[in-house]
């Protein structure tokens, strides 16, 4: 992400495709995303371009868990006020 992007002008991921290989262990991860700001009026919208990453599957594991861990605390009405990296 840019310097400059924050949660209001932040991407929103709004579709995924998967794909992985066994003897490679690996996936493969297509997204979608627009900005926030989309169909607010007189705002700038920046348009973003599909992205194509491939992940590990150790990393991959490492992911599903921590998403599982924020959906469970999301669920739970737990808000995180630890999180720094997010400018």
């Amino acid at each position: 992400m840019k310097e400059q992007d924050s949660f209001r002008g932040m991407r929103l991921l709004t579709e995924f495709k998967a794909a992985h290989s066994a003897f490679g262990e690996f996936v493969i991860l297509k997204s979608s995303f627009v900005d926030t700001l989309t169909g607010v009026v007189d705002s700038k919208v920046e348009m973003y371009p599909d992205q194509q990453v491939m992940i590990r599957l150790s990393e991959a594991k490492a992911l599903i868990f921590e998403l599982q861990k924020r959906v469970r605390y999301i669920e739970a009405g737990i808000e995180d006020a630890g999180s720094t990296f997010i400018d």
